[in-house]
């Protein structure tokens, strides 16, 4: 057998894949509807991001808007949406391992 030798899908081989298929779109539209969070490393810039990492909501605190140094507001709003974003992925990760486990994104 070399390379370009292939041979289709027997139809229960895909059964089986399109009930991967379908749980993944199941889990993928859970995952679209939960929420993640995540803080600056200074503790001063809260995000909140949903499942597939698009922000919801923003909090600076006051006590960042009256600091002595502004300009940090915004690597800390970085830090927090970039932390929350990495809650929403690993738990996509651990989702999709239970329904094909062994591979990793």
């Amino acid at each position: 057998m070399n390379g370009y030798d292939w041979a289709p899908p027997t139809a229960a081989e895909m059964a089986v894949w399109e009930a991967k298929a379908a749980e993944f779109e199941r889990l993928a539209a859970e995952q679209a509807e939960e929420r993640f969070t995540g803080r600056s490393d200074s503790g001063l810039v809260e995000a909140e991001v949903d499942g597939n990492g698009r922000l919801t909501d923003l909090d600076v605190s006051a006590e960042a808007l009256r600091q002595a140094y502004p300009q940090n507001i915004g690597p800390d709003t970085i830090e927090a949406i970039a932390a929350a974003r990495a809650a929403a992925g690993a738990a996509g990760r651990e989702k999709a391992e239970g329904i094909l486990p062994g591979v990793h994104a």
